[in-house]
This record gives C-alpha cells, sequence and structure tokens, in this order.
C-alpha cells in the first residue's frame, strides 16, 4: 500500500468535549482512502478499543478505508463522527474517565 504523496486530509471530531482527530491518506492510484487516528494525541477515549485496529508507526491506528476518488473534509469527518458513534465514544464516557 503506497500513498500519494500529495493528497491526505486532516479530519476532526470536536463537540461534545470531544477532541480527537484523523489524518486520511489516499492510496496512489486507487479510489481509496485510508483513515488512521493520529496516536500523538490523547486517545484515552478510545483506548479501550485500539486494539483491535493495527498500529502503523508513522501513521497511527488504521481505522477504517473510504472508497472514493476524492474525499471532503466535511464527508470525511462525518464517517469519523460515525465512527465514533460505532465503536460507543460518547460524551458520557469521556465524563466517567476523569
Amino acid at each position: 500500500m503506497k500513498f500519494d504523496p500529495n493528497q491526505h486530509l486532516h479530519l476532526g471530531y470536536y463537540e461534545n468535549n470531544v477532541d480527537l482527530e484523523a489524518v486520511a491518506y489516499k492510496i496512489q492510484n486507487e479510489n481509496k482512502w485510508v483513515v488512521f487516528l493520529d496516536n500523538e494525541q490523547d486517545t484515552t477515549l478510545v483506548k479501550k478499543i485500539l486494539d483491535k485496529y493495527d498500529f502503523h508507526e508513522k501513521y497511527g491506528y488504521k481505522i477504517f478505508t473510504v472508497d472514493a476518488d476524492d474525499l471532503s473534509y466535511e464527508v470525511g469527518s462525518k464517517l469519523f463522527e460515525e465512527w465514533l458513534k460505532a465503536n460507543n465514544i460518547t460524551v458520557d464516557e469521556h465524563f466517567s474517565l476523569q
């Protein structure tokens, strides 16, 4: 899997006291993006599920892929939000961790 050096997209979820970011990288010569959770941020909210995902030292945790030639911030961030919800990353969990 080789990424296009000219195409990546920063995605974010900044609602309900949650501040998480991911980065999508486009696979070179394919209509597919791979989304990684940046492990250099506070991952306390998602720590309990990260063992289900492959870790790549350079990129972080590979959390999902998107079939698309072009990916917008709006669509990518919405998919990231859906991933968080599907994994039960909620405000209630955020407050219970403090």
